[in-house]
């Protein structure tokens, strides 16, 4: 706190700059009385005579107008200004930053409407998702769907051959998602990833497990059809590692599974002895479509990275792909989708499930717990049925794609081609009975593009990741190196936005701070960051060759949980992270 005590009778003539600083208040002795005049944002603190009095008056610089105070001098015997700790980094005043950001044009509209919930992200596409627990966390693992162009022209028919990373995303309240990037896997055929063998990364599964006293994470993953793979990391979203001397984990040479139409799709379960397992496979053998045959499960080494013994078939009526493990109860739930062949249970492109007492079977059929997702006014049509369930905080959720994100760019991205195929991660509740053993069907009809509920406010005082978001306007992502660790950025340019979602201030924040680089201005609004947006921070940017962490005093009060906070810029910036300092 920054303090400057000046008697009145000397005063009358001097004026005291303030620029860039977030002053909190004016404390007055009168007559042997203190009075405090709790401010904002002073630009100027002037005293002088006017009318033939003593006053004392400072501008106020907020995004609506300039404000001028008074205070009469009379009889006063000293004033205290009193600035907070936060020392702002702008090298402009804030009336400066302020009036440029009321010349943006910035538009409320995006993808993702500001209030639904479904997809999971609007920036963005990803397909197959597969979610994890762990600690706090919701990890959600997908296909990196994506525009896909050849020769500069979108190719209308996506067959995923240029699908080669996984792309992660995570969150703690199921609103606020933070992207933790488009990570390479495959490397060969144009990959960048640590699986020199692999061409493709389809439909990854994730676990961890404590091993020989630390924590380690596991990316299964298919490279295309042909077989399954297995990298490493120190944490839940990477970066990945090939185990030292390893191909693939699973292949057409893997003892009972030559005759495995796709080996793709994998799901992993780690229960609770510390065990784990794998399953996998999928395809319709010509004449065996109500019982294809090509399911597979195998019991995992201890070191994840190896099998145990022959993988056992799994004999799902209508099996087409999409394999699923749950272990609800006392009974292991194995999950697939059904082929496109007409029946009347499951169905065509439904989600359907088995029951075991052991992990590795035999599993019996129950029925199906999913409709296809194609059936929602909002999903964009159908089109194959990919899911996960997971328990979260007490509740389970399915995880699965749509098209809905496709469904709202296609009006005005002319790249978007009516037969290509991008997908978008949702979330539903879906009904589990415990005791029994047994999953409600959800259809198709229940599930709302409004999506599930906000678990918990989100909290702005730790360090939060750069591209954490629940909606979003003309915000891209990217994986990069900064120093010695992989972050993932949001890349912002003029007018672009992101909003989150129930953010709680408590007592209240004295000053934000940002990790950032470009050429531009960070703004930060409650409320949409148009005529309507109450300003909280502004921060100046001006690093283009490399992140640096700048801060700034807020500029009003802020306390309480605020339904929606914006951070919009002005000029281009990367942003890696952001924080705010709290009393």
């Amino acid at each position: 706190m920054r303090r400057t005590t000046v008697t009145a009778a000397l005063i009358l003539t001097v004026a005291l700059s303030a620029t860039g600083q977030g002053f909190r208040s004016i404390s007055v002795w009168q007559n042997g009385q203190s009075k405090n005049y709790s401010l904002t944002t002073i630009d100027s603190l002037v005293t002088g005579r006017y009318d033939g009095k003593a006053v004392l008056y400072y501008e106020n610089s907020s995004y609506t107008r300039n404000r001028r105070d008074s205070i009469s001098l009379d009889a006063v015997d000293s004033i205290t200004v009193s600035a907070p700790a936060v020392t702002s980094t702008n090298r402009r005043s804030l009336k400066e930053l302020v009036t440029e950001f009321r010349t943006l044009n910035i538009n409320s509209s995006s993808y993702k409407k500001v209030g639904n919930h479904n997809p999971l992200m609007g920036h963005k596409f990803g397909a197959d998702p597969f979610g994890m627990v762990d600690g706090d966390r919701l990890y959600v693992y997908m296909t990196d769907d994506h525009i896909y162009k050849a020769n500069g022209s979108p190719v209308g028919d996506n067959d995923y051959s240029d699908c080669r990373n996984v792309s992660i995303i995570s969150s703690d309240d199921l609103v606020n998602w933070t992207d933790h990037g488009a990570q390479p896997v495959a490397g060969k055929n144009g990959g960048t990833g640590p699986a020199k063998w692999a061409s493709n990364m389809w439909a990854p599964c994730a676990a961890h497990k404590t091993i020989n006293g630390k924590e380690k994470y596991f990316l299964y993953f298919a490279d295309n059809a042909s077989g399954i793979g297995v990298l490493t990391a120190d944490t839940p979203y990477g970066p990945w590692q090939q185990p030292s001397g390893m191909n693939q984990l699973i292949s057409k040479s893997t003892p009972n599974c030559g005759n495995v139409t796709w080996l793709f799709d994998p799901a992993v379960l780690v229960d609770s002895d510390g065990k784990a397992y794998l399953y996998f496979g999928g395809g319709v053998p010509s004449g065996k479509e109500s019982n294809p045959g090509t399911a597979r499960c195998v019991q995992l080494g201890d070191n994840m990275i190896s099998i145990v013994g022959t993988p056992v078939a799994i004999n799902p009526p209508y099996l087409f792909e999409d394999a699923g493990i749950n272990k609800i109860g006392n009974k292991y739930i194995y999950s697939y989708c059904s082929n496109w062949t007409q029946n009347n249970d499951p169905g065509v492109a439904n989600i359907a499930y088995m029951e075991s007492e052991k992990p590795l079977g035999p599993f019996t059929y129950v029925g199906r717990c999913f409709d296809n997702p194609g059936g929602a006014s909002w999903a964009g049509g159908g089109g194959n049925n990919h899911h996960a369930i997971v328990k979260f905080r007490g509740k389970y959720y399915i995880l699965y794609h749509t098209r809905a994100l496709k469904r709202v760019m296609r009006a005005d991205n002319k790249d978007i081609t009516d037969g290509m195929e991008v997908r978008s991660a949702c979330i539903s509740k879906i009904g589990v009975d415990e005791e029994r053993g047994v999953i409600s069907n959800l259809k198709s009809s229940s599930i709302t593009v409004e999506g599930v509920e906000q678990i918990r406010n989100f909290n702005p005082y730790r360090e939060v990741p750069g591209a954490t978001m629940a909606w979003e306007r003309n915000v891209t992502t990217k994986y990069v190196k900064s120093g010695k660790n992989w972050v993932c950025t949001a890349e912002m340019g003029p007018g672009s936005w992101m909003c989150l979602s129930k953010v709680d201030f408590g007592d209240g924040a004295i000053g934000f701070r940002a990790k950032a680089k470009g050429k531009g201005i960070i703004g930060v609004t409650t409320g949409y960051p148009g005529s309507s947006g109450n300003y909280v921070a502004v921060a100046e940017v001006d690093s283009p060759d490399g992140y640096t962490e700048i801060q700034v005093p807020l500029m009003a009060q802020t306390g309480g949980v605020k339904d929606e906070l914006y951070i919009t810029t002005a000029g281009n910036v990367s942003l890696e992270s952001w924080s705010f300092i709290g009393k």
